[in-house]
């Protein structure tokens, strides 16, 4: 089974679709199957990976935390699907926004743009919100789909305000320690642009 899971890993490897991959099968507790594969760091310098390498999970938090949170707010009748965003942000209260709702947002149909490097323009978080509101819609709200960093940031930061807490926070109560996921975990910005390799 090993052979084949490796096998199968390295031809997606070869084939570029990824630089290296890292797994473990585990049954009751004990682990069965792991391997390590490709190269977990390609430029500047080759590093391979390891079984202990750390990947960054990066935009799968869309969908693996903020969506999922969305969801469980608006079973609990916290949110609608149908809210404007403007009511709980007030940088969103323009005439060119006021009727983004959180289902625009989580459908990627807000008409912001794919994404900007706010990384670069402020180091500080909380100014975020406000320079996403400042942006101009690069389409009209619902006339197309664009995959953009802006609309998950945004309910990131609308699940902090209705949870009074940081989404890593949250996501550890609610998924990762009821599903005693004990390898996952959430790293601050600065840490990592000089202690990571991803």
């Amino acid at each position: 089974m090993k052979t084949q899971i490796s096998e199968f890993l390295q031809t997606r490897i070869d084939a570029k679709d990824f630089p290296s991959a890292v797994y473990l099968v585990a049954e009751k507790g004990e682990i069965v199957l792991q391997d390590a594969l490709g190269f977990a760091v390609v430029e500047p310098e080759k590093i391979e990976a390891k079984l202990e390498t750390i990947y960054d999970l990066a935009s799968l938090t869309k969908v693996l935390v903020t969506s999922l949170l969305c969801a469980k707010l608006i079973e609990n009748g916290e949110i609608r699907l149908s809210d404007k965003i403007s009511k709980y942000f007030s940088e969103f209260d323009t005439d060119e926004k006021r009727e983004i709702t959180i289902e625009n947002l989580l459908t990627h149909t807000s008409g912001f743009e794919a994404w900007k490097p706010f990384y670069l323009l402020s180091d500080f978080r909380f100014e975020i919100p406000n320079l996403i509101g400042s942006q101009l819609l690069e389409n009209p709200i619902n006339s197309r789909v664009v995959y953009s960093d802006f609309n998950f940031i945004t309910l990131c930061f609308l699940v902090e305000k209705i949870y009074e807490k940081r989404i890593s926070e949250i996501a550890t109560i609610e998924f990762f320690e009821p599903l005693n996921l004990q390898i996952l975990f959430s790293i601050r910005l600065n840490y990592c642009k000089t202690n990571c390799r991803f």
